[in-house]
């Protein structure tokens, strides 16, 4: 039984569609997950190889609904709002998560449950070598319904389908994955992912000064990294913030601070930069890409919005592959 699995991660796309070949499954919205039953106990894992599990102590009941003495599962942990539909602040709320990483008593009055939606290993077999079919049909078998696990159900060859009932329902998108692929512990064109709400992880690389009534800070300055490992810019965004987030991510934004640009190439603010160690993640959620100004670094973010920081991300993964921003990215 492997000792450690790194989840196999989707490539995004613009636009859903209908295949034969792929199936297709509502994207979840919460922390990715890999279970590892032995012995009627569970060990979670998130995709960065942290310990999880003594985040949900609900879901220390998963083995008894998996019909197998050892296995591994792929899947998300995921907190529902009133109308049934994931919400990341809900995930937020629970795990009791401030800026920065830091810690404050969980809610957890919030529950949460896992979906399921591969399995890797059972009873003594390792299944990542099957077809992605083939490892759906073993995991519908062995799951049992209950509280605290669900089974990640599919469309068959309908994918706009399903999009446009992820889209009248909220939700932020789905996933396409062909039927045949074996399961690849790297970021895969095997798995798409296709957004309603686009979103994306950002690397916070400085701030500029506030205006007006503004406190603290205007803007926060963002880039990715590119195949060469450089960090590129990719925008700023300025809204999305409260007062108490304002006040806390200044601080973070202040201990973080360095004379040193850490982008590479040009950075297009219209106002002067404070640049800050490349050591925070940003969920941002924007309307699309643009082309970068002549002569400058590249695509950009339009109308970004500030959701929040994101402690389950490394800022190394913050990278173009997340997303297919123009043909200009290279």
């Amino acid at each position: 039984m492997p000792a450690e699995i790194h989840p196999m991660l989707a490539t995004s796309i613009e636009k859903p569609f209908d295949d034969p070949d792929w199936l297709f499954e509502i994207k979840w919205d919460g922390y990715r997950a890999v279970s590892f039953i032995e012995n009627g106990k569970v060990r979670l894992v998130s995709r960065n190889q942290n310990e999880l599990t003594a985040r949900y102590p609900e879901l220390k009941d998963l083995p008894k609904f998996v019909k197998a003495k050892n296995a591994i599962l792929d899947g998300e942990v995921v907190a529902l709002d009133e109308q049934g539909r994931p919400s990341f602040t809900l995930m937020q709320q629970r795990t009791g998560f401030r800026p920065g990483g830091r810690q404050a008593a969980p809610k957890t009055d919030v529950p949460v449950l896992y979906y399921a939606f591969d399995l890797l290993y059972l009873d003594g077999f390792d299944l990542r070598r099957l077809p992605l079919v083939e490892r759906k049909k073993k995991l519908a078998s062995v799951l049992l319904p209950g509280d605290s696990v669900r089974y990640s159900d599919h469309y068959e060859r309908e994918g706009n389908a399903l999009f446009e009932i992820a889209r009248e329902k909220g939700l932020e998108g789905i996933l396409a994955k062909k039927k045949a692929c074996p399961y690849q512990e790297r970021r895969s064109s095997d798995w798409l992912k296709i957004k309603i709400r686009h979103r994306l992880e950002c690397v916070i690389g400085g701030y500029t000064p506030p205006e007006g009534s503004r406190a603290h800070f205007g803007s926060i300055v963002l880039g990715l990294y590119d195949k060469q490992g450089r960090l590129i810019h990719t925008g700023q965004a300025g809204s999305g913030f409260n007062q108490k987030s304002l006040a806390e991510i200044w601080k973070l934004l202040r201990e973080r601070e360095t004379k040193q640009k850490p982008f590479y190439g040009d950075v297009e603010a219209l106002r002067k930069v404070n640049w800050v160690k490349p050591e925070l993640v940003a969920e941002i959620e924007y309307a699309e890409w643009t082309g970068g100004a002549s002569g400058g670094s590249g695509p950009k973010l339009r109308a970004p919005v500030f959701l929040g920081l994101r402690d389950d991300k490394d800022p190394k993964e913050c990278t173009f592959d997340q997303e297919r921003p123009s043909e200009t990215e290279k």
